[in-house]
């Protein structure tokens, strides 16, 4: 009877030391499963790293390489072609692969945007605040033409696909930009039914008739090329008095 009473008291003890076990191997695993994981993550982490750092070595030995070739261009002695950096409006400034330097008129393109008759829509500068025509610079591997379309899409909102666009005449008086050398190239269009907004590039969009072109500032040579357009319009035309206006060298299309 005392060896029944005692299997009888060690069975619930089996039990019990069985679920500590049963207890202790889920720990286990679970504590297992969790330290695969944050290996894993910290794998993945590292990888990342690895890459994002290699990015960065491979972007800073290129930009290294360009200043690289540039300091061993300069402690060359530069010839530059052209014009130099170091003037007055030294235009735009480069050097090429195979070590040729020059410096060239920035490119650019102007829009006189016709409204009516004798009225004209332009712009009004954010650095100057001063009326301008509308246009910028051209980008490389851009026409002249298609420039002129992106640029009155970003300052004015208006799409040039339905629209000709005609020649007024080039300007590149080194005089005519106090920021730099630079070539303009003018052209013309209707906008009779439109009503342009100032885009990303502009403070604002004015309309004004071309008789009262004296009674604004203008950007650079623009009141020069409202005045050439006026008179290729048979309009009567009074250039200012101003000498530096009237003396602007240029080459205009004839009407």
């Amino acid at each position: 009877e005392m060896m029944l009473t005692s299997q009888k008291e060690t069975l619930p003890a089996l039990k019990k030391r069985r679920d500590n076990v049963k207890m202790a191997i889920h720990r286990r695993n679970h504590f297992y499963a969790i330290k695969d994981k944050i290996l894993f993550i910290s794998i993945a982490l590292n990888i990342i790293l690895f890459f994002g750092l290699a990015l960065l070595v491979f972007k800073t030995d290129e930009t290294n390489n360009r200043a690289s070739f540039f300091t061993k261009t300069t402690e060359k002695s530069i010839v530059w072609h052209g014009g130099h950096p170091n003037q007055e409006r030294p235009g735009q400034c480069f050097c090429g692969a195979d070590h040729y330097c020059m410096c060239t008129p920035s490119l650019a393109i102007d829009l006189i945007i016709a409204s009516g008759p004798d009225h004209v829509w332009l712009v009004r500068r954010k650095d100057t605040d001063q009326l301008a025509t509308m246009g910028g610079f051209v980008d490389v591997g851009e026409t002249v033409e298609s420039a002129v379309a992106r640029e009155l899409k970003e300052e004015m909102g208006v799409d040039l696909s339905d629209h000709e666009i005609n020649l007024v005449g080039v300007y590149s008086d080194p005089r005519r930009d106090n920021r730099r050398h630079t070539a303009s190239v003018v052209f013309s269009v209707h906008l009779d039914s439109m009503h342009p907004y100032a885009g990303d590039d502009a403070k604002d969009v004015q309309r004004i008739s071309l008789s009262e072109i004296e009674k604004y500032i203008f950007f650079a040579d623009h009141k020069t090329i409202l005045h050439d357009y006026k008179k290729s319009l048979d309009l009567e035309t009074s250039y200012s008095d101003n000498e530096r206006v009237q003396s602007i060298s240029r080459s205009i299309c004839n009407a």
